[in-house]
């Protein structure tokens, strides 16, 4: 199976967020938008209004990132968040979870959090952040289903503040455990075209990465001018 450039184009969340980005990464980031056609883009809250403008006219959505990277706000910050960003045009929210509470087996609180912010995003794509990388393979299990029952529309691998990255093994266990009950983003680590192919063969459908990286992979994925291959993988075979 092969997909076309902006096939793949519109799976990319292109971001910049670092601890230090400054107005030349919010201007770059914009130009590789246009460029290339990403699906959405993700920056710190301080550039909003601005990269909102921006981008009108264009392709790319506006997302947003609430209690991010950590997950630990209190739920009402993350409901405010939700309703203050979204009034500003965000068509995309990505949210942390409460990682420390999953680790902690408060699973009626991770739910909880989830579930009021699924309801102040009713008519808003919501992906939420499960940093996989810290996670057991058991935790990986109940955080997905947690996720699905509340409704997101995505469950996504991480932040790409964790030391380790996105594995195929974790996109196995969270793909062996939504099904099709909600999509698959990954996020942090996702560096190569090749990495991206077979992940998007074992079913993520959305990828999260820095801007620097996305041009580099979008450089090497437009000089394929028959389309990109797509390898068969079997999910089980990374579980």
């Amino acid at each position: 199976m092969k997909i076309t450039y902006l096939e793949y184009a519109k799976m990319i969340d292109a971001s910049s967020l670092k601890l230090d980005t400054s107005y030349d990464d919010y201007h770059a980031l914009v130009a590789a938008c246009k460029k290339y056609s990403f699906g959405c883009v993700f920056i710190w809250p301080a550039y909003y209004p601005e990269i909102c403008e921006a981008l009108k006219g264009t392709v790319t959505e506006f997302g947003t990132s609430l209690s991010f990277p950590s997950g630990q706000e209190a739920t009402e910050t993350k409901v405010h968040q939700a309703r203050l960003f979204t009034s500003l045009g965000a068509e995309q929210v990505d949210m942390v979870m409460n990682v420390g509470w999953l680790k902690s087996k408060k699973y009626d609180m991770v739910k909880a959090d989830i579930a009021a912010v699924r309801e102040a995003t009713k008519y808003t794509s919501l992906k939420v952040i499960i940093e996989a990388m810290l996670l057991t393979d058991e935790e990986i299990v109940r955080a997905c289903e947690i996720v699905a029952d509340c409704g997101a529309d995505y469950v996504k691998s991480g932040t790409g503040f964790s030391a380790e990255p996105t594995t195929l093994h974790h996109i196995a266990v969270m793909k062996n455990t939504v099904g099709n009950r909600c999509k698959i983003k990954a996020a942090g680590g996702v560096k190569t075209l090749d990495l991206l192919v077979k992940m998007h063969a074992m079913g993520v459908t959305r990828f999260g990465i820095g801007y620097k990286n996305a041009i580099a992979i979008s450089e090497e994925a437009m000089l394929m001018k028959d389309g990109i291959e797509i390898p068969e993988i079997r999910v089980e075979d990374y579980l």
